[in-house]
């Protein structure tokens, strides 16, 4: 993983500085944040890999050159920026009665990133519009997405979820003064979280099925249905492992790595993860259907053997 490993020393810092900062939160959110945390850091064993969340300007810094300390700031600052919207997400997916909590936990981690934030840029940055307009896309991404099929009509759309996270790329070409690259690097990071929200998706089509959740697998099937009744597992089991529908979405997924590729914009550590995301959907697919061949192998070896007997 070398869109990892160059910063893994990085990352210690990182995680460590925000640990230290959410253990001067006042109980109970001291150690309930801690405990959350503990869900991302990339160091725990069986959390949540967020790579990009974490590893985004050291990724876009390595075409600038800003100092260390601010790129370091800005990964601080994205980890309390993706506590606080996967604190929103659980509170849209949880019962009222645990609102209270997890609302005021989402506003502590606001106040620390709003914090960092205000030490790298100053009030008449254009820095803030851009926060403004990744917001806006934000909340109308999560209103919007079980209203509208955005996989098979408008694709980048299914990233605009995941847009407050490129305050950390934005943020490092604004203080590297290259504003210019601006456009280019959101349509990166864009696509490239495509293809992570595909990967997340071929790994939660049944949870999100039946949790009535947008999800780009079953948007597919939905796609090729001919009929608009309910849809249950077993018939988007067979979708997915009987009808080569996993030959379809690898090549959504390749489609949009291509982009990634023909840029004429180079981000070598993001392209390098994106394409490992890639290789990871393509590689269930071979799975399945080399598991397809086996037993269907295996059926015929069974026939031929008690033909044999008779």
């Amino acid at each position: 993983m070398n869109y990892f490993e160059p910063y893994a020393s990085e990352l210690h810092i990182v995680f460590s500085e925000a640990r230290q900062r959410i253990a001067n939160f006042p109980e109970p959110f001291r150690h309930a944040g801690l405990t959350y945390l503990d869900k991302f850091d990339v160091f725990k064993p069986d959390s949540s890999k967020n790579y990009i969340c974490y590893l985004l300007p050291y990724w876009v810094n390595e075409t600038t050159s800003i100092p260390i300390e601010q790129c370091r700031s800005l990964a601080i600052a994205n980890v309390f920026n993706m506590l606080y919207y996967f604190l929103q997400d659980d509170v849209m997916d949880e019962t009222p009665s645990a609102w209270k909590e997890q609302l005021a936990l989402a506003h502590l981690c606001h106040e620390e990133l709003e914090a960092i934030l205000r030490e790298l840029f100053a009030a008449d940055s254009p820095f803030w519009s851009y926060r403004h307009q990744y917001v806006n896309e934000w909340a109308q991404a999560v209103v919007n997405e079980d209203k509208h099929d955005y996989f098979m009509t408008d694709v980048v759309k299914i990233a605009k979820k995941a847009s407050p996270l490129k305050l950390a790329s934005t943020g490092v070409l604004l203080l590297a003064d290259h504003s210019e690259l601006i456009e280019q690097v959101e349509k990166l990071v864009d696509y490239s979280l495509v293809l992570l929200q595909m990967a997340d998706d071929l790994d939660d089509w049944e949870d999100d099925l039946k949790e009535g959740n947008y999800n780009c697998l079953l948007s597919i099937i939905h796609a090729k249905r001919p009929y608009n009744s309910p849809l249950h597992a077993k018939e988007a089991s067979s979708y997915i492992y009987d009808r080569g529908l996993l030959s379809t979405y690898c090549t959504y997924s390749k489609e949009t790595l291509d982009i990634l590729i023909n840029s004429p914009l180079q981000l070598r550590s993001l392209f390098t993860f994106s394409h490992s995301i890639n290789e990871g959907i393509t590689s269930y697919a071979e799975k399945v259907e080399q598991t397809k061949e086996s037993l269907l192998l295996g059926g015929f070896d069974y026939i031929l053997s008690n033909n044999q007997k008779n």
